[in-house]
């Protein structure tokens, strides 16, 4: 597809100008000569052969397309001119590029893993399970990430034992590949297309019916973005913030009493992308108090960056920024349901406290959730 066709796909040519797209875009507020609204002018008034500048800023949240009156999919005009751009140029990458090379290095069979080394005795697991925990590529940021967050192999342990808990002993994938999300919003419609391809095939031979996934990402990559390769995969998929707030609803999750205050942090695709905004706060105030921050729900601001890219000191002001807003609730934790929020929120407040007034601790979901549950059992009232 050539970038004329990009713009009359996505209806860039329906843009009126008005622009309500640049005051709901996170990119927008960092470089003053990025918009949704000029990317579209570009392609409309016939100067779409140019350089789109900051290009690969944009984090693809989709709070332009919320907001637009004429229906364009700026997120999508995007990443069609990533894909063409790609040709010419090599986007800039953080952490040298390492979290980027885990899509290609996971498509290897020589290279992935074996088994799932994270998982420890006390997990119920089955192999014949209809049911997979899709892990993605955690165990991979946990090795490259080490000097942000040291337990980020914390979300799929947690992750198997809340569903344990639930009655499930859910299928791990031993050969843990990337879900290709971060590729499709880069462009990279090759890798995209060959991960899907795999993570679907390895699913459909080990006869699972059901995908669990504790990564909003993921779960939309297998949900909204692999159909758009395989057509219907024939797979229910469901997002751990889901599972938990049903099961809670249900009366088969006893947290016990709430205590303490919380903040949330809304990740895009769960919000945004799948419009699942009060299945985790049913969760987070069945753990105590739950405050949310001015910017929230479908609206909620982006943790400053996507795919590991572009992820600069103007990325970090927003991280900040957010943080002060969380920290403004009276919480004493600020949980997210993304681990990709949680190591950016988490990198801001390691390396750039002292820009913050107050600061409040971060934390995943089901890290948070599985505590608490593991707590309630512990109590000599049981």
């Amino acid at each position: 597809m050539e970038r004329d066709d990009i713009f009359r796909r996505f209806h860039a040519e329906a843009c009126i100008g008005c622009g309500r797209c640049t005051y709901a875009c996170v990119a927008a507020q960092r470089y003053d000569s990025f918009s949704p609204r000029k990317v579209a002018e570009q392609g409309v008034n016939g100067r779409g052969g140019g350089r789109v500048t900051h290009l690969w800023s944009c984090t693809s949240c989709g709070a332009c397309s919320l907001v637009c009156n004429a229906g364009v999919d700026f997120p999508q005009l995007v990443r069609g001119l990533r894909s063409l751009a790609r040709r010419d140029e090599v986007p800039m990458t953080a952490h040298h590029g390492v979290l980027n090379a885990v899509g290609r290095l996971t498509s290897s069979p020589s290279l992935r893993p074996r088994s799932a080394g994270w998982a420890t005795p006390d997990l119920q697991t089955d192999p014949r399970s209809r049911t997979m925990l899709f892990v993605g590529c955690v165990p991979y940021f946990d090795v490259a990430l080490r000097y942000i967050r040291d337990d980020l192999l914390e979300i799929p342990r947690s992750a198997v034992r809340l569903l344990n808990a639930l009655g499930v002993r859910p299928r791990l994938d031993p050969s843990e590949r990337c879900c290709g999300h971060d590729a499709y919003w880069a462009g990279d419609d090759a890798l995209f297309e060959r991960l899907a391809r795999e993570n679907w095939q390895a699913a459909r031979d080990a006869g699972v019916k059901e995908i669990v996934a504790f990564c909003p990402e993921c779960a939309s990559a297998w949900r909204d973005l692999y159909p758009r390769v395989i057509g219907h995969t024939g797979i229910r998929v469901r997002t751990m913030a889901e599972v938990l707030a049903e099961g809670i609803a249900a009366g088969r999750l006893d947290l016990g009493t709430g205590e303490g205050v919380v903040t949330y942090q809304d990740p895009c695709r769960l919000s945004k992308g799948a419009g699942i905004v009060e299945q985790p706060r049913a969760v987070l105030r069945s753990l105590g108090e739950l405050r949310d921050m001015p910017r929230s729900g479908p609206m909620s601001v982006c943790c400053g960056t996507s795919g590991w890219a572009d992820c600069d000191h103007t990325a970090k002001k927003v991280q900040v920024e957010r943080l002060q807003e969380a920290a403004a609730t009276g919480a004493d934790v600020l949980v997210t349901a993304c681990p990709k929020c949680l190591v950016h929120l988490s990198c801001a407040d390691r390396h750039h406290a002292s820009e913050l007034s107050s600061r409040v601790r971060i934390e995943d979901m089901c890290v948070r959730t599985a505590r608490r549950l593991d707590r309630e059992r512990s109590s000599p009232n049981d």
